[in-house]
């Protein structure tokens, strides 16, 4: 999911004590997606998360600090199975919410049925919310951050994204019935 790459990537251009979107409009979506990612996180959340990361590593480090003062991330990615099961229509409600004070288009790019959107929230001059949509006929993913990171931090939670979702992509040992030999790694030849 490619989206789902770049609201990782983005997780950083996030923000300090922003309002935060209510994403309740999506939830009907979920039940048709073929596939979909939710996370919601809240402080207490994302300081227990950030204690796994370790001081030790410097990428992990740069992350963990870069995190430190975030508030809350709030993400909804669906994948449907065909088109017309989303439409961009459907955005409507997170649109309107972007209608009150505070709110900031700071990106708008729409191409056929393609829209992405980043969204700035400011109180007093300070930036304290971030929305990014990218929504296509057939994906959507949202994302709402609540907090302090400033852009130079990018690169950092960049890094440690890319840490976790190599984590997450290793292949673990496939069971093997008794009696059987453990398959062999892609490329490896027998020594037979």
């Amino acid at each position: 999911m490619r989206k789902l790459m770049v609201v990782a990537w983005m997780l950083v251009a996030g923000t300090c004590l922003a309002q935060q979107i209510d994403l309740k409009s999506l939830d009907k979506f979920a039940a048709l997606a073929k596939s979909k990612t939710e996370i919601t996180m809240d402080e207490a959340m994302l300081k227990s998360a950030a204690g796994f990361l370790s001081d030790s590593n410097k990428e992990e480090a740069a992350a963990k600090k870069s995190a430190k003062d975030l508030k809350g991330f709030f993400l909804r990615a669906y994948e449907f199975p065909q088109k017309g099961m989303f439409k961009l229509e459907d955005l409507k409600p997170l649109l309107d919410q972007l209608k009150g004070p505070g709110w900031t288009s700071f990106l708008r790019a729409q191409e056929d049925d393609e829209q992405t959107e980043i969204w700035m929230h400011r109180t007093n001059g300070q930036m304290d919310g971030f929305l990014l949509i990218a929504a296509e006929d057939q994906e959507v993913v949202v994302m709402n951050a609540l907090g302090v990171a400033n852009l130079s931090d990018l690169a950092a939670l960049g890094e440690f994204g890319k840490l976790a979702g190599a984590a997450a992509s290793t292949p673990q040992p496939t069971p093997t019935a008794p009696g059987t030999a453990a398959p062999k790694p892609a490329g490896q030849k027998d020594d037979d």
